[in-house]
């Protein structure tokens, strides 16, 4: 997504949105103008959000090595959980079945705190 938000700004409403305190590697700009999202783990794809020309990279989880590549690439990498990020997609499915088809559903919702 393209914006103009802080990065304290949009780590506040990741964490109001997804129950989660992202941790935060702080290598980009202070101010957000283009986000991308891959949930789940994701954090190897660093490389490929800085070839997009990405200032900040949201998804659940990473490697060590991944800080390191987030610095010299001057990208705000945001890591709010595996299952944090996923269930969000899952969710919305539920709720696209149940208004397209009339389908129950159901979340068994059953964190890990990865």
């Amino acid at each position: 997504c393209e914006t103009e938000i802080s990065l304290s700004e949009l780590t506040d409403r990741i964490q109001g949105a997804l129950g989660v305190t992202p941790k935060v590697i702080a290598t980009g700009p202070e101010t957000v103008h283009r986000i991308g999202i891959v949930t789940g783990g994701a954090g190897t794809w660093v490389d490929r959000a800085a070839a997009f020309g990405l200032d900040t990279f949201l998804t659940g989880e990473g490697t060590h090595h991944t800080y390191f590549e987030a610095e010299e690439r001057r990208v705000n990498l945001l890591y709010a959980g595996h299952y944090a990020t996923e269930t969000v997609g899952v969710r919305a499915l539920g709720d696209h079945l149940e208004k397209r088809f009339g389908a129950e559903t159901f979340f068994i919702d059953h964190p890990t705190g990865l």
